[in-house]
């Protein structure tokens, strides 16, 4: 494969914010309701197509691709004789990077039963024979949660307490070699000073060195959020810090953990907390570098709005998305914030995905393409629904960029610039794919894998952790 670069400019976004308008088509559903709906989790494949991950109250964790023009039909992912633990608020999780998928499961009954990891290295057409990640305990473990890093290695993080089910606290172990095995665990919330809130899933986040685990403590009965903060890759958690300075006393255990996703130094953390007499949607800005922290509301109160709850980010770097239910009078409504500029914060406004009686959702974003699954209690399906964004205005300005040109046989280029965060192709339909980011140390190279790629004429878009958009012209032959 040979690349030509050609017609090299830069287009910079002004500081003006570009409010984006979400185009949705109708939602319908994953798979049948025979299948059940318990706790979707979706994730995108090295194409942007959607993948699902869902458990049924038989015990059967169920994994759906995308089939071109709706979703195939689901295969089960668990042990064919064993049951899996699947709840609304907590279940089988998925994570992937390009090709590379992974899914996580606790089998049942939980007092006997381990922690299983399977992985898939063709986007999720084949999966590996499980791998056990919590052999040896002496302990009863819960609540699986997994990520990927920019390496593709995954990271799993999962509850630990006595055989009493007491003294409850979060570990998190990685893995060194794609999933084919798992590090001994680590303990990443010991410096809380508590116990965890032992009915809430935690959530690990990895970028480069840093690692997070975002879990909710118990202190007496206050169920704060709390990040485990490691330097050095999860291999230790050297800090402690509490991210929710609410009040929140529930008179029941919430069931309800945080979600965060990193971008640069900036760890951007999504949770339920207590508001007055509500519960609503906190988020929580935190500079690893300084410990610095930003936590506000991220609607405030909402007219006929009673709580809020099971909140999820994700997105590109740039463009990032906050998914949630929330209960207005005797309804539900799957609610959706997005900006496609994170720097310049999450807009007032929210899209309201869905009405009607629901419990949890996802989202993903890539593509162009805006993706949310929600446990449908209607239809008794896993709903998905899918948006394009469009923005409304884009005030640019040119400069320069340079591109390193690969020798012949490599199968990709790199592009020296500080701060870059996400990358896409645009083909000559207008259709747009994210496409998978490698750093040096030095963090100014951004190395993308082209390997796939059909000839044609492409637009090269890049973002950086400023906001800025560059694009360059990409002749593959």
């Amino acid at each position: 494969m040979r690349l030509l670069f050609t017609s090299l400019f830069v287009l910079i976004a002004l500081p003006v914010f570009s409010q984006s308008v979400i185009g949705w088509q109708a939602p319908y559903p994953v798979a049948h309701k025979m299948y059940g709906n318990l706790h979707p989790r979706i994730k995108l494949d090295k194409h942007n197509d959607p993948m699902v991950l869902w458990g049924d109250e038989n015990g059967k964790a169920w994994f759906a691709r995308w089939g071109g023009e709706s979703f195939a039909q689901p295969v089960n992912i668990g042990p064919v004789s064993t049951p899996v633990f699947a709840s609304s608020w907590a279940g089988p999780d998925l994570a992937a990077h390009g090709d590379s998928v992974y899914i996580t499961y606790k089998e049942l009954p939980e007092e006997k039963n381990h922690i299983y990891v399977r992985h898939s290295y063709d986007g999720g057409t084949n999966f590996s024979a499980p791998v056990m990640v919590d052999k040896g305990e002496e302990f009863i473990t819960r609540f699986p949660v997994l990520t990927a890093d920019e390496n593709g290695n995954p990271f799993i993080s999962y509850m630990k307490l006595t055989k009493g089910y007491d003294a409850a606290r979060y570990v998190m172990a990685g893995s060194p070699d794609m999933g084919e095995s798992f590090l001994k665990d680590t303990a990443a919330s010991i410096l809380s000073g508590n116990t965890v809130c032992d009915c809430s899933p935690a959530a690990p986040v990895v970028s480069g060195n840093a690692a997070v685990l975002l879990y909710r403590n118990n202190s007496g009965g206050l169920r704060n959020i709390w990040g485990g903060v490691s330097v050095n890759g999860g291999g230790s958690f050297s800090k402690g810090l509490q991210l929710d300075s609410a009040a929140y006393y529930p008179a029941t255990c919430p069931a309800s953990g945080p979600h965060g996703v990193i971008v640069g130094d900036t760890l951007y953390t999504v949770y339920m907390s207590g508001y007055r007499e509500n519960s609503i949607i906190y988020l929580t800005k935190l500079s690893l570098s300084t410990q610095a922290i930003i936590t506000q509301p991220l609607t405030g109160e909402v007219t006929g709005v009673v709580s809020q709850n099971f909140p999820r980010i994700s997105g590109n770097g740039i463009a990032e998305a906050i998914v949630w239910t929330q209960t207005v009078g005797g309804n539900n409504q799957v609610s959706l914030s997005f900006t496609d500029e994170l720097t310049k914060g999450f807009p007032a406004a929210y899209d309201t995905v869905a009405e009607g009686v629901m419990i949890n959702a996802d989202v993903a974003i890539g593509g162009g393409y805006i993706y949310v699954v929600w446990e449908d209690h209607v239809t008794r399906t896993v709903m998905f629904r899918r948006g394009v964004y469009y923005r409304k205005k884009a005030a640019v300005e040119n400069t320069t960029i340079f591109i390193n040109q690969p020798q012949k046989g490599q199968k990709h280029f790199s592009v020296v610039m500080p701060g870059i965060v996400s990358c896409a192709l645009i083909d000559a339909t207008g259709g747009q794919q994210e496409l998978d980011l490698s750093y040096p140390k030095n963090n100014d190279v951004c190395k993308v894998d082209l390997e796939d790629m059909e000839p044609g004429t492409y637009t090269v878009k890049l973002w950086d952790k400023d906001g800025r958009v560059y694009t360059a012209q990409l002749e593959i032959k």
